[in-house]
């Protein structure tokens, strides 16, 4: 209930009408032929949804979609992958996107889920129906500094961060050694990543928070807080 989805290329209006009868979520139709957005509007008044959705004909390319939480669509490859920086970048980090048959390439999908409806192998020539969910990561990309106790470093270390659809990679300066970020993950607004330095492997692990990152390292048989920040995107 506390979710709003926005259903791209909404058609009839059933996606969004759906989410608020069954679950009482707000929503948003964008659709571009407005035969469509009149019928979706219509039937949201006979449902008696029409308080917490709406249906806007435009173009869905060009709407502002950072007020979702939850994003569908069922597009033909070809906008599928149009879409995929205006999603990473208009998205608040943890939103949902779930694509219906196309994949968000080159963006790997959080899970996917393959089942048959019968219904539409009157309209493809099969049963088989994809779903693929994603979540949005936070935004990494760019040099932070980071700090750590001086028992693990006395000077603050530099990441650079290289952040795509496709990959996630970073490399960290510390005292003149440029040392590989190990296993980079994130997921929403967590992540964690290892250094290994001279001997010593660092495990950090913490949240994202806009241009700050903090959260606890291990290394051997310490256990301290690190934070870092950007400084250039």
């Amino acid at each position: 209930k506390d979710d709003t989805l926005y259903d791209l290329g909404s058609g009839d209006g059933l996606l969004v009408m759906t989410a608020s009868k069954l679950h009482g979520a707000t929503g948003v139709g964008i659709e571009l032929e407005p035969a469509l957005v009149e019928m979706a509007r219509n039937v949201a008044s006979v449902e008696d949804v029409q308080g917490r959705v709406q249906f806007v004909h435009g173009d869905l390319f060009e709407a502002n979609l950072s007020g979702a939480s939850v994003v569908t669509l069922y597009l033909l490859p070809r906008f599928v992958t149009r879409l995929v920086p205006k999603l990473r970048a208009e998205l608040a980090p943890g939103s949902r996107i779930v694509s219906h048959d196309y994949p968000l390439s080159p963006w790997q999908p959080d899970k996917t889920l393959t089942f048959d409806v019968a219904e539409k192998e009157a309209i493809t020539g099969s049963t088989r129906t994809t779903l693929y969910y994603y979540v949005v990561p936070a935004r990494l990309n760019g040099t932070w500094i980071l700090s750590v106790p001086k028992a693990l470093s006395p000077t603050p270390l530099t990441l650079r961060v290289s952040q795509g659809p496709d990959q996630l990679e970073g490399v960290a300066e510390i005292g003149g050694d440029a040392v590989p970020m190990r296993d980079i993950f994130v997921r929403a607004d967590s992540i964690r990543f290892g250094l290994f330095h001279r001997g010593r492997f660092m495990q950090f692990q913490g949240k994202v928070t806009g241009r700050e990152l903090s959260g606890e390292v291990r290394s051997q048989n310490l256990l301290e807080r690190w934070s870092a920040r950007l400084v250039k995107d």
